[in-house]
């Protein structure tokens, strides 16, 4: 993974006033709270939780904002599809929630993170293994609507 994706901050802004983007917004449950400094990300960027009981969990975000503080912004390679590594990081979520780190407040295991091994086949296959992979979850939807 370390070859492949980065964790890095937003560039830092103070007296522009843009939208919290923290888990609970991006999870639906608030409106954002409005500051005036922080560490500045724009829409559609990838944010990893590396905070609290959910550590791994990835949110792409909506709108313009500043980076909650639980969070890191996840950078992958040009080279790569971007869903296929989502696709391999969401299989070691639950790996990277049992291994988090500190007392009070539970950390991505960030070393855990970097030496995830990712298959790295040719560009297209990456791209054919997730439609593969989509059309899987559309049949288990049906299925389970249909129950």
């Amino acid at each position: 993974m370390s070859d492949i994706c980065s964790l890095v901050d937003g560039k830092k802004l103070q007296g522009t006033g843009y939208p919290n983007l923290d888990v609970k917004y991006l999870r639906g449950e608030h409106e954002a709270k409005t500051l005036n400094s922080g560490k500045f990300v724009s829409a559609n960027t990838l944010m990893i939780l590396v905070d609290g009981e959910n550590s791994g969990e990835v949110f792409r975000t909506p709108i313009d904002g500043y980076q909650g503080s639980t969070f890191k912004q996840l950078s992958i390679n040009d080279n790569m599809n971007i869903e296929y590594v989502l696709q391999v990081i969401n299989l070691h979520r639950k790996i990277l929630r049992e291994n988090k780190v500190g007392s009070a407040i539970p950390h991505l295991n960030k070393k855990l993170f970097k030496a995830i091994d990712v298959p790295i086949p040719p560009y297209k296959e990456q791209q054919r293994i997730i439609e593969t992979v989509n059309k899987a979850f559309v049949a288990l939807d049906m299925i389970t609507e249909s129950l």
